[in-house]
């Protein structure tokens, strides 16, 4: 006689699986996007309803890894398409490693996404191979909202394109033939909203011109140095902007010939800028009307600090880098942001200047403003020491000061009381503010939560 358990447990596994089964195609499909695209496509196997289900996926994410084979993701990438029956690819994202052969077809990807009315396009070519050209029906894809292109793809339009629906634009390291298949790109997107760029060192490009009228959202990186604060200037080539509803930007540049503003919005939010050049002067009086400011420099770009008005500014993250001069680039910056609530100092690789004066006068900011003053690696310094005296003694609105140390590597536990007991002796003018010696700070500011300048 059959064991009664087991013929129980094949029932109930029996009737589960209808269950399943039996359940819309399109809740189907929502459960399939849940799972990586091979075990999507596995799942073909289990019984009849389910040979077709993963077909049709919205979305396909095609990734080459360390424990994978490029030519086998190429091969499964081309099947899955000639597959594919859903009327409409929202979402292809393809990554392809160095191992990838340099025959591949990858013209016939990109037409036959087209093809399928994809709306967003990740393509990350990093094959040995030179970088190749795209298909022009890509730049003419009516159905496009988003496209991402990565590393070894060309930029080449010697002919009229249109993408009357791109939103949002990313080219991160790729080339270009000329400085027209850029222009000509950018002026075919008249409604897109947010670019982002990343340069790649011999782009064939010099002037970066960005016109766009559209555009809200720039983000532009040119700069090699693999720190993270601040570049050595091994970028190359200009940045030009032209785009007078900007309200984002972050521009991270420290090559020779730096960037420059011929038009763009009076009401500039938020700005990111990590300069190794002096701007021109359209660039400073734009700048005067951002509400969140993050700010790297070094002594030639001081200029920031001094010649800027910023009468709306109400957050600021300042890294000075480099710069001999920085205590008095900070006095002056808060000498002109009358409404300044929350300062961020961050403090690693700077000069220690020769004198720095005694000042008696207080900025309007710290009279009657400032509330959250954080200031990471905090070293102790003649110069640090100086400055955040000077802001503790000043801040009558001051409600919480966080400082995290940069101890050097001799600096033992007795050291570090010390240090901490020196920065509680200092007088503050707000009775009532914490002072907090946190590990480590993250900024939870507007500035630094903003996706665009999360570099």
């Amino acid at each position: 006689m059959p064991n009664k358990a087991a013929t129980c447990q094949e029932i109930k596994e029996k009737v589960c699986e209808d269950r399943i089964s039996a359940l819309p195609d399109a809740l189907l499909v929502q459960i399939l996007l849940l799972l990586p695209i091979k075990e999507a496509v596995a799942t073909s196997i289990l019984s009849k309803p389910w040979r077709c289900i993963w077909t049709l996926m919205p979305k396909l994410v095609c990734k080459d890894t360390k424990h994978t084979n490029s030519k086998s993701v190429w091969w499964f990438l081309e099947q899955s398409l000639h597959l594919h029956k859903a009327p409409i690819l929202e979402h292809l994202e393809v990554k392809l490693g160095s191992r990838c052969p340099g025959d591949v077809d990858v013209g016939k990807l990109i037409l036959n996404a087209v093809e399928r009315y994809v709306r967003l396009l990740d393509f990350n070519l990093k094959w040995p191979a030179k970088p190749v050209s795209l298909p022009k029906t890509l730049y003419t894809c009516k159905t496009l909202k988003k496209l991402i292109l990565s590393n070894k793809i060309l930029i080449e339009l010697s002919f009229e394109a249109f993408l009357p629906s791109l939103t949002k634009l990313e080219l991160i390291n790729v080339v270009y033939k000329d400085e027209g298949s850029l222009i000509r790109l950018l002026s075919s997107c008249p409604v897109l909203k947010t670019l982002i760029v990343v340069r790649e060192k011999n782009d064939n490009v010099i002037k970066f011109t960005v016109k766009v009228p559209s555009l809200n959202s720039l983000v532009y990186v040119n700069d090699n140095d693999d720190d993270g604060v601040c570049g050595c200037g091994y970028g190359r080539g200009s940045l030009i902007i032209d785009s007078p509803q900007l309200k984002y930007l972050c521009v991270n540049d420290f090559s020779e010939d730096g960037c420059s503003i011929e038009s763009m919005s009076p009401n500039l939010t938020m700005a990111r800028v990590d300069v190794g050049s002096p701007p021109n002067e359209n660039f400073l009086t734009y700048l005067s009307s951002v509400k969140f400011l993050h700010m790297t420099w070094i002594d030639e770009t001081e200029v920031f600090c001094s010649c800027v008005n910023y009468s709306q500014l109400i957050e600021c993250i300042l890294r000075p880098c480099r710069a001999e001069y920085w205590v008095e680039s900070v006095k002056l910056l808060l000498d002109n942001s009358p409404n300044l609530k929350v300062l961020m100092i961050e403090t690693k690789d700077i000069g220690e200047s020769a004198d720095v004066p005694r000042w008696s006068d207080v900025p309007a900011c710290l009279s009657s403003q400032l509330e959250i003053l954080e200031w990471k690696k905090y070293g102790g310094t003649r110069d640090e020491k100086q400055l955040l005296e000077y802001i503790l003694a000043s801040s009558k609105c001051l409600k919480r000061a966080g400082i995290s140390m940069r101890y050097s590597k001799d600096c033992n536990d007795k050291m570090k009381k010390k240090l901490r007991k020196e920065l509680k002796a200092m007088p503050r003018a707000s009775v009532s503010s914490e002072l907090l010696f946190p590990a480590k700070i993250k900024w939870r500011s507007s500035v630094a939560q903003h996706c665009l300048f999360d570099l």
